[in-house]
This record gives structure tokens, sequence and C-alpha cells, in this order.
């Protein structure tokens, strides 16, 4: 309504007003002449029919040049409407011309079934109405067309589309535009909103459907979505995944396919359509080639989404979907830091099934809580993890590491300050260093669980690659990993393998040399970044190249040491017996202690209680099976009563502690300790 008075007004109206009509003669059109406007849609003359009789049923009011919608969902049989393209929701007709009286007029009157003929002429083009809002009927209440999240790169691309649609105006520019984002930012959801939003229809094709194995038949298909895009302009086409596009099987560029392609946007363009093709590409990868590089006039950018867009993101999907909920949104958005749209979307609907698994529940308002946002998060969280090629890192807590109490303070400090403060820190990283065992690895680990960050893992071996250059860029894209995964920690474990000494490693290529260049470049490049966290672990730390060890880098050195006093070992082991059952109520681990080695390092101390438990094991297996005569009852083997009835006891421990050898000797833990000396200043 608003549409056809301002069409017919020739003005902008910014809110529309229903006033009664005074007239004594209700006027019925004798004869409407309408036409369809042309769409992407595949919509047969059966269902065109059935549209008009039913939407005609009822008097309309309309008049010449007005355009009017048909829900089709709302005006078909059930049937017939799962037969319907999804796409096609709402139908638009334009009325060209009304007789009354066998004269045609231009004044509103009346069209009813059975008392105006309904004439249908061929297609027309011309602009949609401008979608702003949707209408929740079940509410009665308006719903945005799009949430201020993604209000930034809308308004840019709505910005840049303007000048091209107002046709009185010819412009030599081809309006061609990329967007450019990450997996799941839902480039294609934002060309379609503006579509809707600037009264355009809305052509999508997908680049990895048009590419095919032959240069001809690809040609064939870009011809074929070109010509669609004409037939229903005024149109934004949506070239989804351009990165996939010039390119043969083999990967490599196909010059044929881009020439063909620059070559059939010139013809498209030199036509002098009356209304405007509109073409918007989409792109995860930043890797095209510069041929198609250069056809775009303005480039896009879906930046990460901040807490509080995500916020009202979530809000904005929940009413959308007409779903209630009772908890913190802004705490749902905080712990899901690396969400995009769809994971966002995915992370509703995982939701609403843990709360549809609760049959006492009335399924007919579904309202949210804590628990269902908390259970889809953590099955969101395996997915997620799986697709960034990370590793899975066991949980483990703070009362999982016994001692080390100055290390943790030192951590958390390092840490939470800058998860807490809004300011932009520029970040320093962490280097763990001392014999191997002493749980510098745990230590990491445990950050990552107790503030829930990401853990991405990165080894030495696993990054060098034999080609050249991919060493370099396999170290890029961990930190791209992390860009994408924020806040998270990239814990560099056996970092002297990784970063030695530039100049001194003697290989040919100079690899390792170009890799810690590279290390260095990056760790530069998150100055900005506070929620990217950079830990190293590291038994050698003299062999690692100088330059790391600089402010801004891995400034900050931690010393992992030996436990050596009693109260440090007595901790140690309470936290790894925390799930064991004693004889003595836990009074063994005490005179355990004065049976250890000295030199035991907390991964000595797991393989003493480790093995404590097995000879337990053993001696309950062995008790049961002389008091059964037998081996094949199945029943003693029940893992469950098994952990029941196995109790640790002090011969159990001093068995474990008398095989146990030290895994760090007298001459390393003091070459350890001069080390410290030497590194404390640096610290």
């Amino acid at each position: 309504m608003k549409y056809n008075i301002e069409n017919t007004l020739n003005c902008n109206v910014e809110q529309c007003f229903l006033l009664p009509i005074k007239q004594s003669v209700i006027n019925f059109a004798e004869e409407a002449k309408v036409s369809m406007i042309s769409n992407p849609h595949e919509i047969t003359d059966d269902l065109i029919n059935i549209l008009l009789e039913n939407y005609f049923s009822e008097p309309r009011f309309l008049r010449k040049n007005d355009i009017f919608s048909i829900d089709v969902k709302g005006h078909v049989l059930d049937q017939m409407y799962l037969h319907i393209n999804s796409l096609t929701s709402v139908v638009h007709f334009k009325v060209n011309t009304i007789i009354i009286n066998r004269t045609e007029c231009t004044t509103s009157c009346y069209i009813l079934r059975g008392e105006t003929t309904l004439v249908q002429e061929p297609n027309v083009h011309s602009y949609l109405p401008r979608k702003h809002s949707y209408y929740d009927q079940l509410k009665e209440t308006l719903i945005e067309l799009y949430p201020s999240s993604i209000a930034v790169p809308l308004e840019h691309l709505e910005r840049c589309i303007l000048p091209f649609i107002k046709y009185e105006i010819q412009l030599s520019i081809k309006p061609v535009f990329l967007v450019k984002g990450s997996h799941g930012s839902n480039k294609c959801k934002l060309v379609r909103i503006v579509a809707e939003k600037m009264g355009l229809n809305f052509v999508n094709a997908d680049f990895a459907e048009v590419q095919a194995l032959t240069s001809a038949q690809t040609e064939a298909k870009l011809r074929i979505v070109l010509h669609n895009a004409v037939q229903s302009v005024p149109c934004i086409l949506c070239l989804n995944n351009i990165e996939v596009f010039g390119k043969n099987a083999e990967g490599q560029k196909d010059e044929r396919i881009i020439s063909t392609f620059l070559a059939e946007l010139n013809l498209l363009y030199d036509k002098c359509l009356k209304y405007p093709v509109i073409i918007v590409a989409t792109t995860n990868e930043s890797d095209i080639s510069a041929e198609l590089y250069r056809i775009f006039i303005e480039t896009i950018h879906m930046e990460h989404l901040d807490q509080n867009q995500r916020t009202d993101l979530i809000s904005w999907l929940l009413a959308k979907r007409d779903l209630d909920h009772q908890v913190n949104l802004y705490k749902v958005a905080g712990i899901c830091s690396d969400f995009r749209f769809l994971d966002l979307l995915a992370l509703i609907l995982h939701a609403v099934k843990y709360y549809c698994k609760d049959s006492s529940r009335n399924l007919k308002s579904v309202i949210l809580l804590q628990e269902n946002f908390d259970k889809a998060y953590e099955y969101m969280q395996l997915i997620y993890t799986d697709s960034k090629d990370a590793p899975r890192v066991p949980k483990v807590y703070w009362e999982d590491i016994g001692g080390l109490a100055s290390l943790k303070h030192e951590i958390m400090r390092r840490i939470q300050l800058p998860l807490m403060n809004t300011l932009e820190f520029g970040q320093s990283g962490l280097l763990l260093y001392g014999p191997p065992g002493t749980g510098k690895t745990l230590l990491a680990k445990a950050v990552a669980t107790e503030y829930q960050l990401h853990f991405l893992s990165v080894k030495g071996p696993e990054v060098l690659n034999m080609y050249v250059g991919q060493s370099e860029k396999n170290v890029r894209q961990v930190f791209e990993k992390a860009r994408a995964a924020v806040p998270c920690i990239i814990f560099f474990d056996e970092l002297d393998s990784l970063a030695p000494n530039r100049g001194r490693s003697g290989d040919s290529g100079g690899v390792m040399d170009r890799v810690v260049s590279q290390l260095l470049a990056e760790m530069d490049g998150l100055d900005f970044s506070n929620n990217i966290f950079i830990i190293g672990a590291t038994n050698r730390p003299d062999l690692i190249d100088p330059a790391l060890l600089r402010p801004g880098r891995f400034d900050k050195l931690l010393y992992v040491g030996i436990h050596s006093d009693r109260e440090s070992q007595i901790n140690v082991l309470k936290a790894l017996t925390r799930k064991f059952k004693f004889r003595e109520n836990g009074t063994e681990l005490k005179k355990l202690i004065d049976q250890l080695p000295n030199r035991t390092t907390g991964a000595d101390l797991y393989s003493v209680c480790s093995n404590a438990w097995l000879n337990a094991a053993r001696r309950v297996l062995g008790k049961r099976v002389v008091n059964q005569n037998t081996v094949t009852n199945q029943s003693m083997f029940n893992e469950t009563k098994l952990n029941e009835a196995i109790t640790v006891e002090l011969g159990d421990l001093s068995k474990a502690a008398c095989e146990l050898v030290p895994s760090v000797n007298k001459e390393e833990a003091e070459r350890y300790e001069r080390m410290q000396l030497d590194l404390s200043s640096m610290s």
C-alpha cells in the first residue's frame, strides 16, 4: 500500500493512514487486465490461475499501475504447495488497465471474481515494494528485516548499488561487487536482504554448480545464468563461491573461461536495459585470479562479530522464530565468541532439540533455558573443533594440577586481565621452560579449560614441509585459525624445534630461518588482538632464537621445575589420586613421600600413581580368581564393580615407588637450575 501511494503521488510517504471512503456508490470493475512481474522462479500457468482466483474471491480495492502481492502458501492447496519452489513465497502482479462502463478508468475501484472479468497479460518488469520488516501474526508485532550486527556491510553494499537503480542515469561503470567473509557469515543472506530492501529480484547462482568438466559446458551454464538474470530485471545476481570459477579439473587457471566471462559481462552491460542487473559475487578465500579481481569496483568485508553484535543476532533469530527464552543472551554470546551467523542459528536449533527431548514440557510454547544452550554449545563445540582441525583438549582444571601455585597465579594474572578489560593491550607470550615431565603442557590445557578458550596445539614437525614456501604457509594458517576462533590459546609445544637460532640450522635452503621470520611477523601482527594468547613450552630455551624473547613476544619466561619440597609433592599426589579409594583415607600418601627418590617430576609421580592402581587391581583380581577357582567367570570383570572393589594400599604405592627410575638425573637438574638463574633476568 505504501509503495502504491508513493507511486501514485510521486513522492515519499513516511507513514500511511487508512481513512474512510465517503461515497454512496461502490464501483466494481467490469474488466481488469493484470500482468505478473517477472521473477527468477518457475511458476506454471495453473498456479497463476489458482492464485488469482483465490485472491479475488474477496473484493480488492485497486487502481491502475498498482502492485499487489499474493502469498503463495495462503492461496493454494497444501498438496500443491509441496511441489512449489520453497523460495517462491510471494508472487507480485501489476494492474495494467481497469474498465468501468466500457471506459478505461484511472480511479480506484473494487475487483471481485464473478463481477470482474480478469485478463492476464504478458509479464512485465518493475521494481518491487521495498521490504523493511517481517510481521509476526502470532504476536502481532513487526520484526526487523535484518539484525543490527550486519548493518555496516549492508549499508555499504546498499550505497554502492543505489546509483545504478536510477535508470534515468546511464553510468558507464559495470555494477559488479565482491563480498568477502568467512564460512558461515551468511554473505548470501546479506545480498538477499539488500535485494528485498531495495525492491529488486534476487537471482542466486553457485559457481560450484556452474563449473563443469569442460570449458564449453561451463560457458553454456554461465550464459544461462546471465540470461535468467536479464529475464528477471531489475535484479541482483548473487554469484556464490567465485573462487572456484575459472579453474580446470587440475585446479589451474583456465584463461578461456575467464575471458568468456568478461566478454559476456561486456555484452550484458552494452545492452541499454531499462532496469539494471546488479552482480554481487561472494567468496570465502582471498586467492582470486587477478583477471577476475579487476572487474569488481568495490569490495565489502564481513567482519567478525563482537559480543554485542552476537547478542543482538541471537535475539533477532529467536524473535524471528517466535522462541521465548529465560537466559542471559549476553552470557551465551560471550562463550560463542567464534560463532558466525549460521553457527548461532545452528546453536538455537540444537537448543530447541534438547528442549524437545524433555517430553514433560509443553512443546507448543517453547521457552529455552540456560541448560539447553549449554548442551547445544558443547555439541557445537565438538563439531567446530573438528572443522578447525584442532585437537580435542581433555578437560583439565586447576584442581588436577598439584603445586605450581606461583605459576598458576602468574598465568591467571597475565590472561584474566585482558579478558576482563575492554581496552586493547599489546599481547605478550608466555614461555614455559624446564625439565621434561614437569607439567608445562598440562598448565596450558588447564588455562584453556578454566577460561573457556579454544586451544590450538602446534608442534614443530607438524608445521615443517619439504616444499618451498609451504612451511611458512602452515605458520600463517595457524594464526588465521586463531583469529577465526578468538578467544583462543596458541600453544607451541617443543618450541626449540620450530624456532631455532637463525643462521645455525645448517639446512641449505634456509627453511628454518624463513619459518622463524614468518613466526616473528605473525606474532607482531597480534599487537591489537587482545583475545589471542600465545604460550610456548620447551626443554631447551637456550636453543630458541633470541628475537623471540624480546618484549612483545615471549617476554615472560616461567620456570616449571621439579617438585622438590614435601608440600608440593603432597599436592601433586592428591591431585593425581582424587578418584582413588584408599584404605587409610589418604594417609598413605604422606608415608609414600619418604620412599620417593630425589628429583621426582610430575610425570614420575603420575607413573607411581598409575602403577600403584594397577598393582591394586592385580591384587584384587588375583584374590577373586583364587576364591572362585576359575577365570572364565565374566562377572568379576564388570568395570563398575571392579572400580568399586579396588582399594589402594600403602604396599601398592611402595612397590610402584621402588620400581620408579627418575626421568631427570642429577647433572640435568643442576643444569636446569643454572639455566633458571641465567634467564631470570629476562623474565
